[in-house]
């Protein structure tokens, strides 16, 4: 998916930290979660909500925010 030139100005509408296009792996991982026919998603900077991209819309409410695990170093 091609990062849209307006694409800095996405935030999170609950925080209004800045957001970014999720990595392929990162929608992967989604994917396997149970978050299937997603486009695409822009994660919140701390990296634990994503917002969902369908049919090439991105949906920013938090109504459709996916809860992203962390992931914990192992000792």
């Amino acid at each position: 998916m091609p990062i849209p030139e307006y694409s800095s100005l996405f935030i999170c509408p609950q925080t209004g930290k800045k957001l970014r296009q999720a990595t392929s792996e990162e929608m992967e991982s989604m994917q396997v979660a149970g978050q299937p026919n997603l486009d695409g998603a822009w994660i919140r900077e701390d990296a634990t909500v994503a917002y969902p991209v369908k049919k090439g819309i991105p949906l920013l409410v938090p109504g459709e925010a996916i809860l992203l695990q962390l992931k914990t170093p192992t000792p």
